[in-house]
């Protein structure tokens, strides 16, 4: 008997978002240290690299995400792959900060897409139905694995090496890592192989709702479409808001830089451990109430920071955010596929992450701008409070077909 399949799909599509997510976004600080002493930029131009990734990726996403359903998995994949180690190699090459910024718009974005959540989430609900959760889980954790290991590994390299060799050195790395695991292990469609989803020894039944074919336009005159959007950019926005200003906002309450950084740790590990629950939970439960107790944890945690200035109480708030926020890409993923159905995964979490783009570059900003205004983040903190009620007003208006 054929051993079940799927289970290395998961096993690729986690290493390939630990790559992904890893290298580009998690590892850019410790990419910057040189950029900056090689080119001067401001720190506004600096960081333009994520937002570049970031418009990118959301301009390619309905696009990438509707091609999932009529090219090879596979093969996107491996282009995917393809372009995140050709990037960080032209990365090594580049001469001023403008072609850094090209090559996280081009290069980056395209993996950021092809290599992350969507492709992922694509593969595995062909791959899944009653365990659907546990596979989204267990993949969006790889983003969690690759924080972990990407920046580390780069700042030893780059310590060793100048940082131009390490870039080079660590292009190839992934080149010689992704691309043959890819072209081994992913398989596009179980029955490919002559499996089922689950490993069931036949096929699971198909309701009309997962056979029909919906162009782009279906998802935008979707009702319960916009209402997940913009409750996920209410929860993204304010995530990144919160994390990205939060050993400033740590600073104004007198602790120091060190307790804040291990705040952001433990953010971290409690968002890994986000990821693997929220999956298996929407297995077993339903995902709209299971988004609306990711809304009021985190909406807890908001308040928490807002109103409790105390460092144990902060410990505290550092880990219901992390969980919180580590929930939400699976459930996302869970959702898709439960509303639209698995073959529509790709082009609806595509289409849906170019709406989410603006909640994702104002945040950061706007948090800051909050700051400037009134010499304190409280008020962004309680802002995001009062959003997440309306988050939950919005989860209470969704509807699922019968």
């Amino acid at each position: 008997m054929k051993s079940f399949k799927g289970w290395q799909q998961i096993a690729a599509t986690m290493l390939m978002q630990a790559a992904s997510s890893g290298s580009i976004f998690i590892s850019y600080s410790v990419i910057a240290g040189p950029l900056q002493q090689s080119f001067a930029p401001s720190r506004t131009l600096l960081m333009m690299a994520i937002t570049a990734v970031l418009i990118g990726s959301g301009v390619l996403s309905p696009l990438l995400g509707r091609t999932m359903e009529r090219v090879s998995l596979k093969r996107l994949m491996i282009v995917g792959a393809s372009s995140l180690g050709l990037g960080f190699i032209a990365l090594s090459q580049s001469q001023s900060m403008p072609q850094v910024l090209l090559v996280y718009l081009i290069a980056m974005s395209l993996s950021s897409v092809l290599c992350g959540p969507i492709a992922g989430s694509a593969l595995l609900a062909r791959w899944f139905n009653k365990r659907r959760g546990l596979a989204m889980s267990l993949s969006a954790a790889g983003a969690a694995v690759g924080g972990l290991i990407a920046p580390p590994l780069l700042q030893f390299l780059i310590e060793q090496f100048s940082w131009r060799t390490a870039l080079f050195g660590y292009g190839l790395g992934l080149l010689a890592l992704l691309i043959p695991m890819l072209t081994l292990l992913i398989i596009d469609r179980p029955e490919q192989v002559s499996q089922f989803p689950d490993g069931a020894d036949s096929a699971p039944e198909q309701n009309a709702q997962q056979t029909a074919q919906p162009g782009l336009g279906f998802y935008l005159g979707d009702r319960n479409f916009w209402l997940i959007a913009i409750i996920l950019g209410l929860l993204f926005a304010s995530s990144m808001g919160i994390t990205a200003n939060l050993l400033q906002y740590v600073a104004e309450q007198g602790m120091d830089a060190a307790s804040g950084a291990v705040l952001l740790s433990i953010f971290a590990g409690a968002n890994f451990v986000g990821k693997l629950g929220s999956g298996v939970a929407a297995d077993k439960f339903n995902p709209r109430a299971l988004l609306a107790g990711i809304i009021i944890v985190f909406g807890s945690a908001v308040l928490c920071f807002a109103q409790l200035p105390i460092y144990g109480v902060f410990v505290a708030a550092s880990a219901l955010l992390g969980v919180s926020q580590g929930a939400i890409v699976p459930l996302w993923s869970v959702m898709m596929a439960r509303f639209y159905g698995p073959d529509r995964v790709g082009s609806s979490m595509g289409m849906m992450s170019l709406l989410l783009t603006p909640f994702n570059l104002v945040a950061a900003p706007a948090f800051g701008y909050v700051f400037d205004s009134t010499g304190s983040y409280v008020n962004a903190y309680m802002t995001c409070a009062a959003l997440m009620l309306l988050g939950l007003a919005l989860v209470s208006l969704i509807r699922e077909s019968k």
